[in-house]
């Protein structure tokens, strides 16, 4: 087995460059299992250590920039074991991936760098032994390693096992990363399917699915809500006179413009060329003065601000839901957009 001292020839500074590789870190931050975050599948193999190896204390080490974390672990106690976690300044677990080795130290108080590390004077560790966590890319992550609080030989049959135990760990560590960016993937095409791509709003399928659970949510509450829909004047000019660009940045200057007038609570979406619409929550039709005041004065604010070839201008209208007579999401949309059909221009 290869092994290496905690002095060595490597410098210093190759050695750090390696602890903080950002391809590495990124792949620890990949796991999922920072932050105090535990694996039981972790846990059973730290208490195999313990039970083949026969040390008190074993932990599966994942090293960050400043802090190592614990996602399995088996006899630590103390505030290591409640946060899951050390900062470096306690960690020999470092040294494993700085030298990308198997690290053993029989007596923490008789090896030169071990004594000085906070693990030996602080929390009492008397011998290590710890072997790479590497992934099938030969980023080391960290290290599974075997603790006692005295000093002890430790055997090469006893630093096998810790091998043959990592490479256990690994695979795991390796399997949930793997599921753990398949659901993200996922995740990110579903928010494709509800976003429209030139706003980052939600597109008409996101607003009906969001919509009829603020519907259900407002039934249930017996609270009002209003549908406010926003349509903008002469973007067909500005399309066809100033081009796609422009037209574009009109609608993303609008999307901004409402994302700055409403509230998180409501939910705001494109759901047409130039029509937007907003669910406002618990409101009802004495907030509609109110409500076309603010758009009018965002508006008015928005276009002395800047110095282009358009203004912004719009017309909206609303519907408000009642709880004691309540109607489909849809039926409150053509209600608001026949209001907004016979409204005139905000600004």
């Amino acid at each position: 087995m290869k092994t290496a001292p905690l002095v060595d020839r490597t410098s210093e500074v190759e050695l750090y460059a390696r602890l903080i590789s950002p391809t590495r870190l990124a792949a620890v931050e990949a796991s999922g299992l920072l932050d105090g975050n535990s694996s039981e599948v972790l846990d059973r193999i730290s208490r195999l250590v313990t039970r083949l190896v026969g040390a008190p204390i074993s932990v599966v080490s994942l090293v960050g920039r400043g802090d190592q974390f614990f996602p399995g672990m088996n006899g630590l106690t103390g505030w290591p074991a409640h946060q899951r976690s050390t900062p470096l300044s306690h960690s020999y677990c470092q040294h494993v991936v700085m030298r990308d080795s198997a690290i053993v130290i029989a007596n923490t108080s008789q090896d030169l760098i071990a004594a000085e590390n906070a693990a030996c004077t602080e929390l009492g560790v008397g011998a290590y032994a710890g072997v790479p966590l590497r992934t099938s890319t030969g980023e080391t992550l960290g290290a599974l390693c075997a603790i006692n609080t005295r000093p002890w030989h430790w055997t090469p049959e006893q630093m096998h096992t810790l091998e043959d135990l990592a490479a256990a760990a690994m695979s795991e560590i390796e399997l949930r990363a793997t599921a753990r960016a398949l659901l993200h993937s996922n995740q990110k095409l579903t928010e494709q399917v509800v976003r429209d791509p030139v706003t980052g709003l939600l597109n008409r399928t996101g607003f009906f699915t969001r919509a009829r659970a603020a519907a259900d949510e407002a039934q249930h509450a017996q609270r009002a809500f209003m549908i406010c829909v926003l349509d903008l004047n002469h973007f067909k000019h500005i399309n066809h006179s100033l081009g796609f660009d422009a037209a574009d940045a009109a609608l993303v200057e609008t999307a901004a413009l409402l994302e700055g007038a409403f509230r998180d609570a409501d939910v705001i979406a494109r759901i047409g060329s130039d029509e937007f619409v907003v669910l406002i929550d618990n409101a009802s039709e004495s907030d509609i003065p109110y409500v076309t005041a603010r758009l009018a004065a965002s508006f008015d604010v928005h276009n002395a601000s800047r110095h282009r070839e358009f203004v912004l201008d719009a017309s909206v209208g609303f519907a408000d839901w009642n709880p004691r007579a309540p109607v489909s999401v849809s039926t409150l949309l053509q209600r608001a957009d026949v209001a907004m059909r016979e409204s005139r221009s905000l600004v």
